[in-house]
Formats: structure tokens, C-alpha cells, sequence
């Protein structure tokens, strides 16, 4: 009986523990900021476009999908966690999930293609 009540203290604190450190919206906001930063930037360095070409559009496509994010990112609270969402052709699209004060994102390649899919402006037509 002892061990039971041990068992049950514990998770109570666990559960205490997740609920307190669900991350906020800005820091969802950031962390997908973060891998499409880098998404982008790999894409502009395979590109094969001038390098002052490739660092304009690196800054213009960077401020313009944290633009994006900062408008269409909902984030959804549960009790232990929270799900970052965006609108993605007319449904929602699951971006992040946030527990114990960290946000976990898609990766990189998932973003460069939801990039491409959003946008649609093929890079080869730059060069």
C-alpha cells in the first residue's frame, strides 16, 4: 500500500510538472522559425544562385514566413502538452508539440517541402 501511494504521489508531481512548463506561443513560434531558417538556408546553398542573390532571398523568404507564422500558428493547449498547428491547404497541419519547457519541430526536409508547396516559386528560374 505504501509503494501505491508512492506511485500515485509521484505522478501526481509529474503531472504538476508537465502542466507548468508547457512552452508558449512565441516559443513554438521560434523554434519552427528556427528549423525553416535553416530549411531555407540549405536551399539557397544547393541553389547554385549568386551568393548576394542568395542571401537577399534567403532574408526576404525568412521574413516572410515568420510573417506567415506569426499570423496562422495556433497553438493548442492540452493538459500535459501543446500542439503547434498552421492552416496548410485548408486543413491544419500539426508543426510542433511542446513539453517540459522545449518545442519539438518538424524537420528540416518537412519544411523545405512545405515551403515549396506554399510558395511555389521554383528556384532554377533565378539562377
Amino acid at each position: 500500500m505504501k509503494k501505491f501511494l508512492v506511485l500515485i504521489g509521484l505522478l501526481v508531481v509529474v503531472g504538476i510538472v508537465l502542466m507548468s512548463t508547457c512552452p508558449d506561443r512565441e516559443a513554438h513560434r521560434k523554434a519552427i522559425s528556427n528549423v525553416v531558417s535553416g530549411a531555407i538556408n540549405s536551399e539557397m546553398d544547393n541553389s547554385g544562385i549568386e551568393e548576394t542573390m542568395a542571401a537577399i532571398g534567403t532574408v526576404l523568404m525568412v521574413n516572410a514566413i515568420d510573417t506567415y507564422l506569426t499570423s496562422t500558428l495556433v497553438v493548442r493547449d492540452r493538459t500535459f502538452y501543446n500542439v503547434g498547428v498552421i492552416s496548410y491547404k485548408g486543413e491544419f497541419r500539426m508543426v510542433s508539440v511542446g513539453v517540459f519547457n522545449h518545442v519539438f519541430t518538424i524537420s528540416e526536409d518537412e519544411a523545405r517541402q512545405l515551403i515549396k508547396d506554399k510558395i511555389k516559386l521554383p528556384l532554377e528560374d533565378l539562377k
